[in-house]
This record gives C-alpha cells, sequence and structure tokens, in this order.
C-alpha cells in the first residue's frame, strides 16, 4: 500500500510538473524567422536539334558522372529517389508556363570544390558528353546554384535569369 501510494505522488509531482512548464509560446514563435535548410542544385537540359527540335524521348539514353578528385564517377546512389541523378520530365516543371516538351532534370555533382564548384557529366546517347560545371552560393541555412556553364560557356547565371534554371544543349 505505502508502495502504490508513493508512486501516485511521484506520478502526481511529474504530471504536475510537466503541467506547469507548458506554456502558451505561440506569440514569441511568431517573430522567430523561420529556420531550415533549402538545397536548389537542380537544372533542367532541354536537348534540341539544330533546327530547334527536340531530340528526347522518354526511353532516351541518358548517363549522369559526377567528377571526384579528378574522376568522372557514374551515378549510381539506388538509396535516393532519382539513383541515377536525372529523371526525363516536362518542361512544366522546369518553368510554369514550360511547353509539353520534355527535358532533363539534372541532380548537380554534390562533390564541390574549394570554389564553390562542381562538374557534371552528361551523356545522351551517341552524341559526345556535355560537361557542366556549376557555382554554388553557400549560406548558413542552403545551397543554391549560382551560374553555369556548358562546356566552358556561361549559360545561365542567377543575376540575368533568376526563375529559370533550364539550358539549351544543340546537339
Amino acid at each position: 500500500m505505502k508502495k502504490q501510494f508513493c508512486s501516485y505522488v511521484v506520478l502526481s509531482l511529474l504530471l504536475g510538473f510537466f503541467m506547469s512548464s507548458c506554456t502558451d509560446n505561440s506569440e514569441a514563435l511568431q517573430d522567430r524567422p523561420i529556420k531550415g535548410v533549402s538545397f536548389n542544385t537542380i537544372f533542367f537540359i532541354e536537348y534540341v536539334n539544330a533546327d530547334g527540335t527536340n531530340i528526347l524521348h522518354n526511353d532516351s539514353p541518358i548517363e549522369v558522372f559526377y567528377e571526384k578528385n579528378g574522376i568522372a564517377e557514374k551515378v549510381e546512389r539506388l538509396y535516393l529517389a532519382y539513383p541515377y541523378g536525372f529523371e526525363i520530365t516536362g518542361q512544366q516543371e522546369a518553368i510554369p508556363d514550360g511547353s509539353g516538351e520534355l527535358c532533363v532534370k539534372v541532380f548537380a555533382s554534390d562533390y564541390y570544390s574549394e570554389r564553390k564548384t562542381s562538374t557534371t557529366f552528361i551523356k545522351l546517347g551517341d552524341y559526345t558528353v556535355d560537361t557542366i560545371q556549376c557555382l554554388f552560393e553557400m549560406i548558413p541555412n542552403g545551397i543554391y546554384i549560382y551560374k553555369i556553364w556548358h562546356n566552358g560557356i556561361l549559360v545561365w547565371d542567377r543575376t540575368t535569369k533568376p526563375s529559370s534554371l533550364l539550358i539549351q544543349i544543340i546537339k
């Protein structure tokens, strides 16, 4: 009986302690900035021929490689939603008012250099390999693509074309 009474006392004290420590902080929380982490390391490629006709198909053979320590490694991360570093999708995903044409959603390499750049190689079928280099802006709560080069030529810059990460490559 004494043991049971002690258990009730301890339980009542703990319950009272927890109840008294609960306060309404809703007003205090409204003044705090939202904290979190944001990553925007995705870009889109529209592959076209010299006439401007889209050459992608849902089953186009694509391989993505990430440069790591000077070596191109084929992307095979089977634990990810997109294990091969890309997805063929509609341009509406890249641009809200985009066409129904297909494009490649590419996940840029996450092997960053000291200069905050990474290199991604993309092989579309029998065409030559495309080298994509991205410069990233790294802030305390996120990583964003800032500039994109295709085969050494600047093709996208956040300061001049901030809304869309869609680039066009002619094959």
